[in-house]
């Protein structure tokens, strides 16, 4: 019965007119046996722009990206049509004004009753919004891949960091345990769990930013105090290191509006990670100017620097750079809660080092109010 042939009436032909004009989503065209269009429904005009008149005479090669062109694409598909007797294909296609988008699509070759191949037909739909949602899909499912890996970086990352503290735990209870310098062990056990007070707040807090738990109480301040409030946390530990912190702000006073306290442990955190990253006796500028509406911070070391890779990285939760000064290095948080807390403020930080062993620059910017005279 499938190859009973098809009578025609007035009622298929209205069918099939009714069907090509109103089939607005679904292009059909017809091809003669070199592969130019000789037929195209009012689909295949809505979807390609052009006029179905203009598109008769088009050679397939039009309809195609330039890359598939290339590869001899279109020749390619006719090919397997001829072979098989048809072609299915899901690619980027091409408009006349050279827009793109994305087809799903049939290619028949067509043969008349003795075999001979007389033509092609192609219908195909645009389905540009099925790949963005493919596509969607895609980096969705990368990107918790990723937040996959990561939570398990920072799952091994933490238990090592919390783990380094026991060793001197263990050795100040031997320390008690056997008569030795009780003063010597409270203070190692203080030191360490100082640590990890320390590390866990760390935690937290970045994990309450992160998940929009902190609210900044605002006020209106004066950036040259928040700075030295900063300076004053930080100065015994530069000192400690022999190192120098040159200060340079501006006279005038920067006024700006911000939460005091997450404003101080901003720059006291990057104020400590430049210590902590320079070597004995080195250098730390903390210098301060306003750029229009905007304070600038900047706070540069003389240090170890940052790798090239490392920088797109350096502001990631659990990012570490490699410190001279192990014993008291973090867990790679800092620095992400530092962002995070400057976002808060509508800010924005950026990190610059020309390399491993040529010192880093971190620069903050800020909203700022116009700088006032002195």
């Amino acid at each position: 019965m499938g190859n009973m042939p098809v009578k025609h009436t007035p009622q298929l032909d209205a069918f099939v007119g009714a069907f090509l004009e109103q089939a607005c989503d679904h292009a059909l065209l017809f091809f003669d046996a070199q592969e130019c269009i000789v037929w195209a429904s009012a689909g295949a005009a809505n979807i390609l722009g052009v006029p179905a008149a203009e598109l008769v005479g088009r050679n397939t090669c039009e309809l195609f990206v330039p890359e598939d062109v290339e590869l001899g694409i279109p020749a390619h598909e006719f090919t397997i049509a001829r072979s098989r007797g048809h072609s299915e294909d899901d690619r980027w296609m091409q408009r006349a004004d050279g827009s793109r988008f994305w087809a799903t699509g049939l290619a028949y070759a067509l043969r008349d009753k003795a075999g001979n191949l007389f033509g092609y037909s192609k219908l195909f739909q645009n389905r540009t919004d099925w790949r963005e949602q493919q596509s969607a899909m895609r980096n969705k499912l990368a990107d918790l891949t990723e937040q996959a890996e990561r939570k398990n970086r920072m799952i091994s990352i933490f238990g090592h960091e919390l783990r380094g503290p026991l060793a001197p735990l263990v050795n100040a209870t031997h320390i008690l345990r056997e008569g030795g310098s009780s003063d010597y062990a409270i203070r190692l056990i203080e030191r360490q769990v100082d640590f990890m007070r320390r590390l866990i707040d760390d935690l937290m807090e970045a994990t309450n930013v992160h998940v929009g738990k902190v609210q900044l109480r605002l006020e209106h301040l004066v950036l040259q105090d928040v700075l030295h409030h900063a300076v004053d946390s930080v100065r015994s530990i530069v000192d400690q290191q022999g190192q120098e912190l040159d200060v340079l702000l501006p006279p005038g006073r920067v006024h700006l509006d911000g939460d005091a306290i997450r404003l101080q442990q901003i720059f006291t955190n990057l104020l400590a990670n430049a210590s902590k990253y320079s070597p004995r006796g080195g250098r730390i500028w903390l210098k301060a100017t306003t750029e229009g509406n905007e304070a600038v911070v900047r706070v540069e070391d003389n240090g170890i620097g940052i790798a090239p890779a490392m920088l797109s990285h350096i502001f990631e939760f659990f990012a570490q750079v490699h410190a001279p000064r192990s014993p008291d290095g973090g867990a790679g948080i800092g620095l992400s809660l530092v962002k995070d807390l400057i976002s808060l403020h509508g800010g924005s930080v950026q990190a610059n080092s020309d390399g491993v062993g040529k010192g880093s620059v971190f620069i903050v910017r800020l909203p700022a109010q116009a700088q006032a005279t002195e």
